[in-house]
């Protein structure tokens, strides 16, 4: 039974995206709470309100997992601290608030995690035997939302790349999950990949409808809550490596936005190196699907070594 139950929850996710994403462009759009796509000459406007759709998807397929023998209070954590992504990225697409003011909000996120003692300070899955924090473990939780809300959110600007990193990362901490035996943090980032996955048919080049700050503030706290919640904390730091890369990038520029430079043929350079996604296209110029596709390609690279590293700590 239970495995007819993993999947209904996996097409739930993915179905409700996939039909909802569709009514939230049409509102988005009627209610001009859109922006341009600029990397499109054109000047297209695109709807920002995409973590509308996903957190509605995340919560159909949540819902079916309610079926499921896993641990309420962890699944009620993980579920509260994506609410709040949701609600403080939706916040910051609304009012464009301050960057000192988003951090705090993010650090709030992560209050759920430490009022129902998500995850445990010993990380049992470590080179050489269990550690234990202590203390420090609880000081560490709201930090890591902070850093993975907004690393995900300023790993960004092109067409699918944000959902599609997020639908990698998700799938591949996903695995670790199950091979470590964290049966709620693998429920959570699958369902996140389901979800994803059905945004992505309208995030996808050219794109009809951005995640915006409510998406990607949504996926970061999901993956943060999964990371605390289950005993991946290694193979999470290095699935979440690109972020970390990309976020020490963007701090040379103090987190100034850039897309780079469209020329005539409507593909993108960049002069400097001020993002990850820009080493492909330091005075090179390259399709925005091919920028997309290479830094997936990467992502790809550290999933795996976070699974791989995963299947060497469950050895005895």
């Amino acid at each position: 039974m239970e495995p007819l139950l993993y999947i209904a929850m996996l097409l739930a996710g993915f179905g409700v995206t996939y039909l909802a994403t569709p009514f939230v462009m049409r509102g988005g759009l009627e209610r001009g709470l859109t922006g341009r796509d600029l990397h499109k000459h054109d000047e297209q406007q695109v709807v920002q309100m995409g973590g509308v759709s996903l957190v509605i998807g995340f919560v159909a397929a949540a819902t079916v997992a309610g079926l499921l023998s896993l641990d309420d209070k962890t699944m009620l954590a993980i579920i509260l601290s994506s609410v709040l992504g949701v609600l403080i990225g939706l916040m910051d697409d609304l009012f464009n608030l301050r960057k000192s003011i988003l951090v705090g909000l993010a650090i709030f996120a992560g209050a759920p995690a430490v009022t129902f003692r998500l995850g445990s300070p010993i990380i049992h899955s470590w080179p050489g035997g269990p550690v234990d924090l202590g203390p420090i473990f609880w000081l560490l939780v709201p930090l890591t939302f902070a850093f993975l809300m907004n690393g995900v959110n300023i790993y960004a600007g092109f067409n699918g790349l944000e959902a599609g990193l997020g639908l990698i990362t998700a799938v591949s901490l996903g695995f670790s999950s199950l091979i470590l035996g964290s049966l709620e943090s693998a429920i959570a980032l699958f369902a996140l990949s389901a979800v994803l996955l059905g945004f992505l048919r309208w995030n996808y080049f050219p794109a009809k409808i951005f995640p915006g700050n409510s998406g990607t503030y949504f996926v970061g706290s999901i993956m943060a809550s999964a990371i605390i919640a289950g005993d991946i904390r290694l193979a999470g730091l290095i699935a979440t490596l690109p972020y970390l890369l990309n976020f020490v990038l963007r701090l040379r520029d103090r987190f100034a936005w850039t897309v780079g430079k469209t020329d005539a043929e409507g593909r993108v350079v960049a002069e400097r190196v001020n993002a990850l996604w820009a080493i492909w296209i330091f005075r090179t110029p390259r399709s925005e699907t091919q920028v997309v596709l290479l830094c997936w390609l990467l992502q790809l690279l550290f999933g795996v070594a976070a699974v791989v590293l995963s299947l060497q700590l469950s050895l005895p």
